[in-house]
């Protein structure tokens, strides 16, 4: 049996479907990227900054050879250990170094990188230290790491005066960032 739908129903309804499904495209995530446009992916933010590289010899990483700040190894390969200062780039954050490709994560920081738009990439031998010098690069933002984690591993730290300029930083930027455990920004 057959049921009749009337015409007037059904007219309304392909209006309805034709009225609102243009406007579902502009509906955005929270990522940015509109839902009904898959082509149209988020774009990764890019930061210019000046990069220079360590190695983890003494003459690089003084009292603390091949570690890094959070108390592991410093890391080579698929990603590798950068320093950073972390009330700008927070522990955890990776990022490609659009000129080389390359991905690193801050896992570390060092007095030079405070209150600079600067990172400290490591690399595995002091040669190729050497042969990076200080370069004007873009980083490509991958993931924003965490102020709050950021803050937490500082502050028993404070003592030293780079130490407690990240600290005051982060501070600021806590009181005015939601609470969420995983802040992004730069």
């Amino acid at each position: 049996m057959t049921r009749y739908i009337p015409n007037r129903i059904v007219r309304f309804l392909l209006i309805a479907v034709f009225i609102l499904l243009p406007s579902a495209s502009s509906i955005t995530s929270p990522l940015g990227a509109g839902v009904g446009s898959m082509d149209k992916a988020p774009q990764p933010q890019t930061v210019p900054v000046k990069a220079s590289a360590y190695s983890s010899g003494v003459q690089c990483n003084g009292a603390w050879p091949a570690r890094n700040a959070i108390g592991g190894r410093l890391k080579a390969g698929a990603v590798n250990s950068a320093a950073a200062d972390w009330s700008r780039f927070p522990v955890g954050t990776k990022f490609r170094v659009k000129e080389t490709g390359k991905v690193y994560q801050v896992d570390d920081y060092g007095s030079a990188m405070v209150g600079k738009d600067k990172v400290d990439l490591f690399m595995a031998d002091y040669g190729q230290v050497d042969r990076w010098g200080l370069r004007d690069v873009n980083l490509e933002i991958v993931e924003w790491g965490s102020h709050e984690k950021s803050l937490k591993i500082l502050k028993p730290r404070a003592k030293a005066g780079y130490v407690r300029r990240m600290v005051e930083q982060l501070e600021a930027k806590l009181k005015h960032l939601p609470s969420t455990g995983n802040s992004s920004a730069g």
